[in-house]
Formats: C-alpha cells, sequence, structure tokens
C-alpha cells in the first residue's frame, strides 16, 4: 500500500507550534511591534488624530511590504522554472521564512487597527487579513504549497505602490510633489492589474486543472481564497480608478471618497 501524500492529507495546526517555525514567527511579531513603536514616537508628530493614526499604521504596512514584496519578487524570480510546475512541493528553508513574516505582520496590523477603530474597512481588512493567514499558515503546517504562498504575495509588490500612495495623499505631499505622486499613482494601477488580477486569474486556472490533487481542505482555501480575494480587489480597484480620476465624475463622486477623506469631513462636522 502506497504511502498518502502530504497535499492529500489534512493539515497539521500542531506542526506551527514546531520551535524552528514558532520562534522566528514570535521574533517577527517583535520586530513589527517594536517597528510600530519607533514610527508613534518619532514620525509624523506634527499630525493629530485620524490623520496621525493612519500615518503611523501605513508606515508599517509600506515597511511589510517592501520586506515581502522585495523577497518574493527575488523568490519567484530565482526560482521561474518552478513557479509553474512545482507549487505543491517547493521548499526551501530561507523561503519558508516570507509567509511567516507577512502572517507576524497582519497579526500586528489586526491589534493596531482594532485597538483604534472599528468601520465598514476595518471589517473589510480584518477579513482579508484573516484569510491571508489561512493560506500563509498553510505551508507551514503541511510542509507544503510554498510556491503557492508565493503566489498570494506577489500582491505585496502592489501594496508597495499602494500604501506609497495613501501615504502621500494623507500627509498632503501629493501637492507638493505632483510628478513623483502621478507615477506612483500609474505604477499602483499597472502592478494592481499585474499582481492582484492577473496572479489571482493564473491561480484559479491552475487549482481548477489540479482538483484532484490535494485534499478538500486545500481546495476550499484554493478555490475560496480567490473568490474572497477577487471582491475586494475588485472593489478596491473601482475606488482606485474612481480616486485617481480614470473614471467619470459621477463614478467619481460615488465611490471615490477614501476612508481618510470621509473622516475628515465627519471630524469637520462635530
Amino acid at each position: 500500500m502506497s504511502e498518502i501524500k502530504g497535499e492529500h492529507k489534512l493539515p497539521e495546526p500542531s506542526k506551527f507550534l514546531r520551535p524552528y517555525i514558532l520562534i522566528p514567527f514570535i521574533i517577527y511579531f517583535v520586530l513589527f511591534r517594536l517597528a510600530s513603536r519607533y514610527v508613534k514616537n518619532n514620525l509624523w508628530l506634527s499630525f493629530k488624530g485620524f490623520k496621525r493614526y493612519r500615518l503611523h499604521n501605513l508606515s508599517i504596512c509600506w515597511l511589510h511590504a517592501v520586506i515581502v514584496g522585495g523577497a518574493d519578487f527575488v523568490w519567484m524570480s530565482y526560482y521561474a522554472g518552478e513557479i509553474f510546475e512545482n507549487i505543491i512541493d517547493h521548499w526551501t528553508p530561507i523561503t519558508s521564512q516570507i509567509p511567516l513574516i507577512s502572517v507576524a505582520y497582519f497579526l500586528h496590523d489586526a491589534i493596531d487597527m482594532l485597538s483604534y477603530e472599528w468601520s465598514k474597512w476595518t471589517f473589510e481588512l480584518l477579513l482579508h487579513h484573516i484569510l491571508t493567514c489561512l493560506t500563509l499558515v498553510t505551508p507551514a503546517m503541511s510542509d507544503k504549497f510554498l510556491m503557492a504562498a508565493g503566489w498570494v504575495l506577489i500582491m505585496e509588490i502592489n501594496s508597495i505602490f499602494l500604501h506609497a500612495r495613501t501615504i502621500l495623499q494623507i500627509c498632503g505631499m501629493s501637492k507638493d510633489f505632483p510628478a513623483v505622486y502621478q507615477t506612483i499613482v500609474y505604477f499602483n494601477i499597472i502592478t494592481f492589474v499585474f499582481c492582484r488580477i492577473f496572479s489571482q486569474i493564473y491561480w484559479v486556472y491552475w487549482a481548477v486543472g489540479h482538483i484532484n490533487d490535494f485534499h478538500i481542505i486545500y481546495q476550499i482555501v484554493g478555490y475560496g481564497g480567490p473568490i474572497v480575494f477577487g471582491v475586494i480587489n475588485s472593489l478596491l480597484f473601482v475606488r482606485l480608478l474612481a480616486s485617481d480620476g480614470f473614471l467619470s465624475t459621477s463614478m467619481k463622486n460615488k465611490y471615490g471618497m477614501t476612508r481618510d477623506q470621509k473622516e475628515e469631513a465627519n471630524s469637520k462636522q462635530e
């Protein structure tokens, strides 16, 4: 009787508690907490209230995107021969750390958001964080699908420009350096299409073609994730296009107001 392969077995949450996984995860989490404290104590001190909180939060978001997005780009480029053919079995000790860094960041970010605000945007982001973490811990609990996590983290390449755009908007530098801001806006749209839309389309194509190659739990993660991410990313893309003037004035008025603009409008009414 042949041995059942790992991708056909249930994931084992206890595997996440293995020292070479749990200890680095804790270290990454502590480092994000320390980085957040440094930013809050030393940066954006001239801003007050919600703007200051958002700039602090987005600074760590951008830091995470640069680290993980950059590492993921190097990873996927170096192993270009495996990103289409070895999604289930690919594994290296170094690249296995990249999803752990992101899970540690998302845990930090959830704590940071919940300690300051609760809104529909918080709910959307928490849903995004939970689903992303469920996907990213899969390699640690199965010793499989590390390259699948690499495909998920391609989105962080776009997040570099997405968060930079928002930071420049909030702090007012978008008006001081319009050429820089417009360049970031266009890079944001371009990388959004490739890193959030095309990558998800390919992932669904691959998952459908390998429907019988892994356990039903992984099928749920593999198909359910892109559906939810597709809805979230579609809403975000429409908001971005409307806010940045790529859609009609009526669409901009309907979808273009950001959470920061709404918060500022509400504060003026109080």
